[in-house]
């Protein structure tokens, strides 16, 4: 009897083929589709979710206002992360990260050419969770002239030898620095690119920098990590009178008035409107999440208008059967079996 309905299936499949592939092909169309589109959205919204403090990891951006209007910067002051930590014990840690653009990088004999190296704090591992393969995450950035390399990195400078220990010759051979890590490539759902990471220490440790006490120079994205059950909101709302304290005779002076604000990580990548680092829109998730509903919508309605159509055919088809099955078969499993 199955193989019955199989036979009847398939005959109805081809004697009605031009209409049975448009209208499988049709649905199938728009199911790839809206697959498609699922997987770019929900891709977008995955970004920086993999990081298990992200609820609690906010982005320092600054609105500076100055005589000639606003600027808005996507980071605060050199000064303002060390300090802040310093003077709220509701931040656990800061992370700054700055870029250094077309870098030559050496090692003996190769010599390439980065197009970003960024400079990192050393809690960079212990507030982000980028896995490190080789080296202690808690000191890998910790002293100056220290270095961790992506996973692909260290293939490329080094192929099969062991990185740690070893050293690079960066900024046509003027920086010599030590590999102390080696960490797994960076996923591309992450707005923090890195490949070749510096300890902020070798910038910091320099005698003409004074970058910890700069208030004025602006130059890296900051970020904090916050304790356990920190409003940030009310953290932000103090950070007009710990700039008034720390730093208001030169704002005067200068006539530069920043105003600090935490932005979540999650929300930094569609939602921020700050410029200077990998972000999305999510106007356009919510375009294309609305046009995966219409295609779906579409294709099933067509589906349904094309088999109705067919629906008096099919209704002469179903009295045939049921009088020639009437004295002991059924006719509902071809019925199911047709399209």
């Amino acid at each position: 009897m199955i193989n019955s309905y199989f036979k009847i299936a398939f005959r109805n499949l081809w004697r009605h083929r031009i209409f049975s592939l448009i209208n499988i092909l049709g649905l199938a169309t728009g199911m790839t589709a809206c697959f498609l589109i699922y997987l770019y959205v929900n891709f977008e919204l995955s970004y920086d979710s993999f990081h298990s403090k992200a609820d609690r990891i906010y982005r320092i951006v600054a609105d500076i206002k100055m005589p000639s209007g606003m600027i808005d910067d996507d980071g605060p002051a050199w000064a303002v992360p060390p300090h802040i930590k310093s003077e709220f014990p509701e931040v656990a840690d800061f992370v700054r990260i700055s870029s250094w653009d077309n870098i030559s990088v050496r090692k003996d004999d190769k010599r390439f050419v980065e197009k970003s190296i960024n400079w990192a704090d050393s809690a960079f591992f212990e507030v982000f969770d980028f896995r490190l393969l080789k080296g202690d995450p808690r000191t890998a950035l910790k002293e100056p002239y220290s270095i961790v390399l992506s996973e692909t990195a260290a293939e490329k400078y080094f192929g099969n030898e062991e990185p740690l220990g070893q050293t690079l010759l960066l900024a046509d051979d003027e920086l010599v620095v030590k590999v102390t890590g080696v960490m797994k490539d960076i996923p591309e759902n992450s707005q923090i690119k890195a490949s070749l990471i510096i300890s902020m220490s070798t910038m910091t440790s320099q005698p003409d920098a004074g970058l910890d006490n700069n208030w004025n120079g602006y130059g890296a994205f900051a970020y904090l990590l916050l304790n356990p059950g920190t409003d940030a909101k009310a953290l932000e709302q103090k950070l007009p009178a710990f700039l008034e304290k720390r730093n208001g005779a030169e704002m005067k002076q200068l006539q530069m008035y920043p105003t600090l604000i935490l932005e979540p990580l999650r929300d930094v990548y569609l939602w921020s409107t700050r410029e200077g680092q990998q972000k999305a829109n999510i106007v356009n998730v919510y375009i294309f999440s609305v046009i995966a509903i219409f295609i779906l919508l579409i294709a099933g309605f067509n589906f349904i208008n094309l088999s109705t159509a067919r629906s008096a055919d099919r209704a002469r088809e179903v009295g045939i059967r049921k009088a020639v099955v009437r004295k002991g078969g059924s006719s509902s499993g071809s019925l199911q079996a047709n399209p």
